[in-house]
């Protein structure tokens, strides 16, 4: 399987999502856009666990709204470039060398969302997307009480269903169930 066969489009399998890319436009921490297109490309299998927490969180009365999962390599780079801090942009891999792929969005195989009630309007959470202050992870102290509620209900639903959630972003998770991937470069328009 070639690295396009693995990634597919996500509202091709489930338009109930909303997608609102933030490397597809300048709305985001470098002030730049990242990505050629504002398709939302995932790795088929995150799919179908994405899919899942979609399907419990619509039950109890939310959409899911996604701000980034495949990522291409380069632009990987470019936003360290922009952003040199391994702290706050992971360093782009260097694939001339052997390398242990690792669940990413440089394969699909993370996503970085949050949660809409049925209006579409985004319900509390402890930051905007891409915040680096401690208040992005919820072992803060300052949080608002239903603000972390929320971000707790929504890692215990993805992490129900085979995602793991990242501790210094609520919004950000991998998905632990299935093999990592090459990571591509693959450029969608």
């Amino acid at each position: 399987m070639n690295d396009r066969d693995s990634l597919v489009r996500l509202l091709d399998l489930d338009d109930e999502f909303v997608i609102d890319l933030k490397y597809a436009t300048s709305d985001n921490f470098t002030q730049k856009k990242i990505y050629n297109s504002s398709e939302c490309y995932i790795n088929k299998d995150t799919a179908k666990l994405l899919i899942k927490a979609k399907e419990i969180f619509k039950r109890d009365g939310y959409r899911v709204k996604v701000w980034d999962v495949y990522r291409p390599i380069s632009a990987q780079r470019l936003m360290y470039e922009i952003i040199p801090d391994n702290n706050l942009v992971a360093t782009p891999p260097d694939m001339s060398k052997p390398i242990d792929f690792e669940y990413s969005h440089m394969n699909g195989m993370s996503v970085d969302i949050t949660l809409l009630d049925l209006d579409g309007n985004e319900i509390e959470m402890p930051t905007e997307f891409d915040d680096f202050t401690e208040m992005a992870g919820l072992k803060c102290d300052k949080i608002p009480p239903i603000a972390k509620k929320n971000a707790e209900y929504l890692r215990d639903i993805m992490e129900s269903v085979g995602f793991e959630g990242y501790d210094y972003e609520w919004w950000h998770f991998n998905d632990i169930t299935n093999d990592p991937t090459p990571y591509s470069d693959i450029q969608f328009e």
